[in-house]
């Protein structure tokens, strides 16, 4: 690798970051090696092996701006994987032209020191290897996580190829614990940086960083999807919560197996949805995190806030949904404003409301999953009219659906030659259960019991109007007989439509005056 003279437009200096992440305290058994009273970076100092990571510190602190002697020396609580002399030795052996840490002299160098370093502390909690588990990931202040392989030994998987190793663990101070390992770990950002990729320039803009960053990949995604690239570009100011890509993929999940990737919102009302979502992420101000506050904050999604929660030292973000998104790093700057990575992807309402009608089955699939509605199935294919395709249709439509013993009456008032709806066999049979179905059907409406009132008259798809009459807080349909149905089971909401469960078939006057 060469000295990295491709990277003059490398000034993207990662700042103080927060890092939520839940853990035991449970550290009994740990027997510490330095005094608790001496915080992480006096404990550095004191210990021989660690000099050269005491030096990487204070050469990155060169930069204005920089300080990780003293974020290191603050309360906490940290975690930190600290590189041996002989770790940092074997990264400096790699580079051209960096024979030693003084060598990160200019300030594009020293922003790589700093990110490199800042990958390797966990911020907002102490993680003792007992607290450590397999194939467990931690979101560094750097932006980017890091995994935990158990394997007799705790071994750290970063960007590269090889694993470092805890050579030294539980190293106790005052704000926090240090594990020694044996090896520089490596981001992402940095290897594309060593591999001459362009990384954003210091007036780079919010769109920019996302597109420069690697755990962003999928936002940067989505924001071209949804043609918010141009605004996000502009003057601002803004703030973005930036979900990481973990977070797009626990969102694709959720929304099932026909979004797969950000390319599956290809309807317009999808890409709305997608755009209103990203507009969620976004305040038109610019919000830094020693400036958060508890409370509602409107975003650019018109008429939707997000609520900044106050958790222990830190805090999280609120949503629509019962889960909060936490903050993974902050302070991110840019030429319009600030970003704060987050580790969910925020759901306004709609969203929820989205998320939900994936998980509703149409009108048919519901009557087949209904025991009780086994018979309306069974006329609906009887009737050979094309009305199970209809009714999985978009819609939406509005069903009253008859029980079983609803159609169990009806077959009983019709005689003997009717045992069964099979017995509706011939073309003008067929074509009459059709006219009976058909009257259960209001389209283009999901009416809901709270969208019908008393007195309403309906027209159905099969023609002929069915009244509404409520009495007593039960809905009653009327039809051209002289028996009223009730509404039994009111509002089952479907992917395409509602149903209302009703106790007896309705008979519009053309199939009255067939029979």
């Amino acid at each position: 690798m060469k000295k990295m003279l491709r990277l003059r437009n490398f000034l993207l200096v990662l700042t103080i970051s927060i890092v939520t992440w839940s853990c035991s305290d449970d550290d009994d058994g740990v027997t510490p090696m330095t005094p608790n009273e001496m915080n992480i970076v006096e404990t550095a100092q004191a210990e021989d092996a660690l000099t050269s990571l005491v030096s990487a510190l204070t050469t990155a602190d060169n930069s204005e701006g920089t300080d990780l002697v003293g974020t290191l020396s603050g309360d906490g609580p940290f975690t930190v994987f600290a590189p041996t002399n002989d770790a940092f030795t074997e990264l400096l052996n790699q580079l051209d032209d960096f024979d030693t840490l003084a060598d990160f002299d200019t300030d594009e160098e020293r922003a790589i020191l700093t990110s490199i370093l800042t990958y390797h502390v966990v911020a907002g909690v102490a993680a003792n290897s007992t607290d450590l588990s397999n194939g467990m990931m931690v979101t560094t202040v750097q932006g980017e996580d890091l995994t935990i392989n158990i394997d007799g030994d705790v071994f750290i998987d970063d960007a590269t190829e090889i694993d470092a190793k805890v050579v030294i663990a539980d190293v106790e101070a005052s704000n926090g614990v240090v594990h020694v390992i044996d090896k520089v770990l490596l981001p992402q950002a940095i290897i594309d940086a060593l591999n001459g990729e362009e990384m954003p320039e210091e007036n780079s803009t919010l769109v920019d960083i996302v597109v420069a960053t690697e755990p962003l990949s999928l936002l940067e995604a989505a924001v071209i999807k949804a043609d918010l690239a141009a605004t996000l570009s502009s003057d601002g100011p803004f703030t973005v919560f930036a979900p990481t890509d973990d977070a797009f993929v626990a969102l694709l999940e959720v929304l099932g197996d026909d979004y797969n990737s950000i390319d599956d919102f290809d309807t317009d009302e999808e890409i709305d949805l997608l755009k209103n979502i990203l507009l969620f992420h976004v305040i038109a101000a610019e919000v830094k995190s020693t400036d958060l506050a508890a409370g509602q904050v409107a975003t650019a999604f018109e008429n939707n806030s997000v609520e900044i929660i106050s958790s222990g030292d830190t805090f999280v973000i609120g949503d629509a949904s019962d889960t909060n998104a936490n903050i993974t790093a902050v302070d991110i700057m840019a030429s319009n404003g600030v970003a704060h990575t987050i580790d969910k992807v925020l759901l306004p309402q709609a969203a929820i409301d989205f998320v939900m009608s994936l998980q509703l089955k149409t009108i048919v699939d519901t009557a087949v999953a209904t025991d009780d509605l086994s018979l309306l199935v069974d006329a609906l294919v009887q009737a050979d009219a094309g009305l199970v395709e209809t009714l999985n249709g978009e819609g939406p439509f509005t069903v009253f659906a008859p029980t079983n013993d609803a159609f169990a009456a009806l077959l009983d008032s019709l005689g003997e030659d009717y045992n069964s709806l099979a017995d509706f066999d011939t073309e003008a049979e067929k074509e009459l259960l059709t006219t009976i179905l058909t009257f259960h059907v209001v389209s283009g409406t999901a009416a809901f019991s709270t969208d019908l009132s008393d007195g309403q008259t309906i027209a159905t798809v099969q023609g002929e109007n069915v009244g509404i009459n409520i009495k007593d807080g039960t809905v009653h349909v009327e039809d051209a007989s002289e028996d009223n149905a009730s509404v039994i089971i009111a509002d089952v909401e479907a992917s395409n439509g509602v149903v209302h469960v009703i106790n007896k078939v309705l008979l519009p006057q053309a199939a009255i005056d067939a029979l």
